[in-house]
């Protein structure tokens, strides 16, 4: 079958920044404070607790003009866990979504920012995962097991993958 007769997807991120040290960068157009504020002024930070205490140090001179709050997606981007990032989310009345972490604390964060029809920034902390490229998200139940996934329209706005962080 000739290859013009399968579907193609052209989808990828809008934006991808990388390099050593991007984040803490004093470039504006990159590591900067205007890194993220393109996409708003109030980002709900989701990650695990782990990630989140990790990447801090390394993200607060990009979002330090920013007026950010964080989420964790607790153990399992999962039904639950959603419902918790929702919450979160309308609390700090959150205009966009960094998500911070490996795959689960990714996939969490872009099924939020798609629920919401939020921005979302992806900001993956490990090299081990597609998560903050890909347009899918998989769902866990409280206990850790697969349930299903769920295709996104796009990828992520923006991916910022900084070699310090990996």
């Amino acid at each position: 079958m000739a290859l013009s007769t399968f579907p193609v997807l052209n989808i990828a991120p809008a934006q991808v920044i990388r390099g050593k040290g991007i984040l803490s960068s004093g470039d504006t157009n990159l590591g900067g404070t205007n890194l993220f504020n393109r996409l708003g002024c109030r980002p709900l930070l989701v990650g695990g607790d782990r990630s989140l205490n990790v990447a801090l140090p390394f993200l607060s001179p990009a979002i330090s003009s920013l007026e950010t709050a964080t989420a964790t997606y607790q153990k399992d981007c999962s039904e639950s866990a959603l419902a918790s990032l929702h919450q979160a989310a309308d609390a700090h009345q959150a205009d966009f979504i960094i998500g911070i972490g490996g795959g689960k604390a990714l996939d969490a964060a872009k099924l939020l920012a798609y629920q919401r029809q939020l921005p979302i920034a992806t900001v993956p902390t490990s090299a081990a995962t597609c998560a903050g490229w890909t347009a899918l998200s998989n769902v866990y139940s409280d206990d850790g097991a697969f349930l299903y996934d769920v295709g996104l329209p796009r990828c992520p706005e923006m991916i910022v993958l900084d070699y310090d962080l990996v």
